[in-house]
């Protein structure tokens, strides 16, 4: 009979199936396990949980962007070693996977944060919105999230990448229950949970919209 320990990994493995080619070459072997995720996944949905602890270093009085400059630089190098790859001009190693996946995931959440006041009713969330930017203005240069905050995102991204590089390979299964519970989390929650939200979001409005528009005389009269 499966202990709960082997449960749990079945689980994890299925979920991350969902989302992942987990192609056992191209992905991290931790605690004696076989991570949910590829490399770059793993750095993908880690490196999201870095980009959310940025969020205290915002400016709450601006309302332009995080800086686009930095965001591109921090994502590009994902798309060039994606697809110079699977072109077949260079071979990439897990190494580069994961320290692109992880700069792609630090860039990607303040921006996620930042977008979301655009979707119709999206500031009715209680306790989050206080996280949202006043307005989002895209053409403004003074950004929401400063490069020292991306400063310090880079920071946290070579520990996080030095301290998995280190682990990697290794037998000890603290380091795997370490890790993969947080990358089912952000899995859950970036793949299946947050889409619904913004779906659940955006028909409440219509809906509301679509009452409003039926009865009129109704919001005639409490207007006067």
């Amino acid at each position: 009979m499966p202990s709960l320990e082997d449960e749990l990994i079945h689980l994890f493995d299925s979920i991350g199936r969902l989302v992942c080619h987990q192609m056992p070459s191209r992905t991290l072997r931790i605690g004696g396990h076989q991570l949910p995720v590829c490399a770059r996944c793993t750095g993908a949905y880690l490196g999201l949980y870095i980009g959310y602890l940025l969020l205290p270093m915002r400016r709450r009085d601006k309302c332009g962007p995080p800086n686009l400059w930095i965001t591109l630089s921090m994502t590009v190098p994902i798309i060039v070693d994606f697809t110079t790859q699977l072109t077949g001009f260079r071979t990439s190693t897990n190494e580069v996977r994961l320290m692109t996946g992880l700069l792609f995931g630090v860039a990607s959440a303040p921006w996620l944060v930042y977008l979301f006041p655009m979707i119709p009713t999206g500031r009715s969330l209680p306790i989050v919105h206080r996280l949202f930017p006043r307005r989002v203005e895209l053409d403004d240069k003074n950004s929401w999230l400063s490069p020292k905050a991306f400063g310090l995102g880079l920071l946290l991204t070579t520990a996080l990448f030095s301290g998995i590089s280190l682990i990697s390979g290794l037998d000890n299964p603290l380091f795997y229950w370490l890790l993969s519970p947080l990358i089912i989390v952000s899995v859950i929650w970036h793949i299946f949970l947050l889409p619904i939200l913004v779906l659940t979001l955006s028909l409440a409005y219509l809906l509301k919209k679509a009452r409003m528009r039926k009865s009129p005389n109704r919001n005639m009269k409490r207007f006067f």
